[in-house]
Parts: structure tokens; C-alpha cells; sequence
């Protein structure tokens, strides 16, 4: 039985929607959802039965291992490919199910050898440097049929490869550039041109109110003194994954400011909600067990560290008189330093710090 013949015309549309979507992809989107889109292609307009995305996890002498990150497979008929599962395939004498796996790798382009009683597989090779993650391979399934791949299939499958390979190092490349690798937040550069977006936006909008919070890990220097840089490091990360988790999915953005140092910002919102929402993150923070390493940064079995952060909050409105990001972050960072002056642990108002 020959395969399902696909038509050229849809595939070319769906290529045309699929650039789309890779051009407009956000530079924190995960590298493995942008292959979602690419595989419902393979798959229900390619007309192959299974579709598959596979990253490269190791190469051991002759030896490839590719985990299988996603797979399509409604009618269950490859149940050797498990979703979070890892496959071996010997290079040089692959097992006839994944000859094309195989020959994509080492070739680095397109394979669609057909097996017979096997079928034949169509895999493409998206390159990534090692810095993103690696390569991944792509690809779908006519199983147990013959093949009959038409060559607009094949050039199809080489046009996403390329467009995947492109943009996604173009994203990456903007997300290394923009994101602060420790915390996973914006850097320093990049949560500054934020808030100064905000107060040139409000030179338009003047009606309307901001404000942003400075944080500030409590007694950092005696973590990093006392346990070491590594522990330091681990508490700024776990530090970030809360702020990322814990704010807003539409308005709010937070950054490293620097160091020990965090920003926040809250785009329309008074001073009154930013308040019960930074308060949140405190007391959050405080009941957080932060897990204790060893000089290695090996986690220490049921112990762990007690961290808390003090906050600055700052106002944006039409009667505050802040003509600069600038001006804006120090008016916060006076009232976080009122806030050390005061104990530590609380939060204060930038009004209140006067």
C-alpha cells in the first residue's frame, strides 16, 4: 500500500503560517514547543501516520542517544518511542527502524530511505549549537507501507528545518542577550530599558499610574561568607523562580537588578495593589525553605536556609514629577534602604521613606 498522497498547495500554506509563527516566537517561548506546529504539518498534512521530534543527547563512540521529547501517534504504532524515554542507535549498523535517524544525524540533512516491511521515515536535522541545547531531529512515519514520498515533501521538511534552525538561534541569541542566566529573569540592561519604557509611555498617559519595587536578599553577604558562593548562587536562583512564578502573567516584568538586588515592575497599578502584591512575595519568601548545599553545590539531606528580602516601593503618577527611569529606580531604592534602616523584612513606601 502506497502512502496517502499529501497536496502540495495546503503544504505550502501551512509552511507560509508556520514562518509566521516562528518569526513572532517569544525569546523566553521553550526551544521544544516550537516544534509543535512543524509536527501536526508532518503528520496531518504530510499525511504520515506518526510524527516525532527527537533531541540529541549524546554521541558515545559509535553510538547516538536521542531523547524523544514529543510524539504523535494516535493509533499507537510506534510503542517503542515513549515521551520522555531515550533511544540507542548504533550509527554504523542502525536497527532497521531507525536507519533514517541514523543517516539525518550523521549526513546532518534530510533522510527518508525507505524499508521495506519497515516503511520509511522522513527525518530532518535542525542544527543548534551546543550553547541552545544541540541539534534535534524531526521528522514522521508511514509505517509498515511503502513510502512514496513526493520531493515537494521532502523540500517541504528542509524548508522548516531551515526556518527552525534560523529562528530559533535568533531567539536564542535574544534571550542569552536580554535574560540574566543565574535567575532567569530579565538582566540588569534589559529590566532598566523596561522601566524606562513605562515612564516615556506615561508621558503619553498621564492619567494612568505605575510602580516599580526594589528587593533585596537580607543579610546576602553572610550566606556567601558563611556557606559559600555557590550557596549564594543557588539562593539567587531559587530567589528568581519565585518572582517569576509568583507575579502577573499580563503587566508585570521583574528583573536582577544587580547582585542581591531585584526590580520589579508593576505597569498599571497603584501604590496600594503593588503593596498587597510585594507583601505577598515577602511573606512568600519568608516560608520558603531554601535547601542547603555543600561546597560543591550538592544538596544537604533536611537542612536548609531561612531567607527573607526587604522591599522599596515607588510611584508612578501625575503627581509625582519622575521624568526618568532613572530618577523613578532611586526614589525605590530609597525606600528599600529605609527598610534595612528599619529591621529588614518589611516594606516601605518611597512617601513613607521621606
Amino acid at each position: 500500500m502506497k502512502k496517502h498522497t499529501s497536496d502540495a498547495k495546503m503544504i505550502l500554506n501551512h509552511l507560509g503560517r508556520l514562518f509566521g509563527f516562528l518569526k513572532n516566537l517569544d525569546a523566553k517561548a521553550g526551544v521544544d514547543e516550537s516544534f509543535d506546529y512543524p509536527l501536526e504539518i508532518l503528520r496531518q498534512t504530510m499525511m504520515f501516520d506518526v510524527s516525532v521530534l527527537y533531541k540529541v543527547s549524546n554521541v558515545i563512540e559509535d553510538r547516538l542517544i536521542l531523547e524523544i521529547v514529543k510524539k504523535i501517534d494516535p493509533k499507537g504504532l510506534r510503542p517503542d518511542l515513549s515521551e520522555g524515554g531515550r533511544l540507542r542507535v548504533f550509527l554504523n549498523a542502525p536497527d532497521k527502524r531507525y536507519v533514517n535517524e541514523a543517516a539525518a544525524f550523521l549526513t546532518q540533512q534530510i533522510s527518508y530511505e525507505n524499508v521495506p516491511g519497515i516503511g520509511c521515515d522522513i527525518i530532518g536535522y535542525v542544527y543548534l549549537p551546543d550553547s541552545f541545547g544541540g541539534a534535534y531531529l524531526f521528522g514522521g512515519d508511514f509505517y509498515g507501507k511503502q513510502s512514496s514520498v513526493k520531493y515537494y515533501e521532502v523540500a517541504g521538511i528542509e524548508i522548516m528545518c531551515n526556518f527552525l534552525s534560523t529562528l530559533l538561534m535568533k531567539t536564542q541569541f535574544q534571550y542569552q542577550a536580554e535574560i540574566d542566566h543565574l535567575t532567569g529573569l530579565f538582566n540588569s540592561y534589559k529590566i532598566k530599558q523596561k522601566a524606562d519604557f513605562v515612564v516615556r509611555r506615561f508621558e503619553r498617559k498621564p492619567l494612568s499610574s505605575a510602580c516599580i519595587a526594589m528587593g533585596d536578599i537580607d543579610f546576602f553577604k553572610v550566606v556567601n561568607d558563611t556557606y559559600g558562593h555557590i550557596q549564594g548562587d543557588l539562593v539567587l536562583k531559587k530567589t528568581g523562580e519565585i518572582l517569576s512564578t509568583s507575579m502577573r502573567e499580563v503587566f508585570d516584568v521583574a528583573g536582577r537588578y544587580g547582585g542581591e538586588e531585584f526590580l520589579l515592575i508593576f505597569d498599571e497599578t497603584d501604590e496600594a495593589n503593588a503593596f498587597q502584591i510585594v507583601e505577598r512575595l515577602r511573606k512568600t519568601i519568608e516560608a520558603t525553605p531554601f535547601e542547603q548545599a555543600d561546597k560543591t553545590g550538592k544538596g544537604l539531606e533536611n537542612k536548609f536556609l531561612h531567607v527573607t528580602m526587604s522591599f522599596g516601593i515607588a510611584s508612578l503618577t501625575k503627581d509625582t514629577d519622575i521624568k526618568t527611569a532613572v530618577d523613578w529606580i532611586a526614589r525605590a531604592d530609597a525606600a528599600l534602604y529605609a527598610s534595612k534602616q528599619q529591621g529588614r523584612n518589611r516594606i516601605t513606601l518611597y512617601k513613607e521613606a521621606l
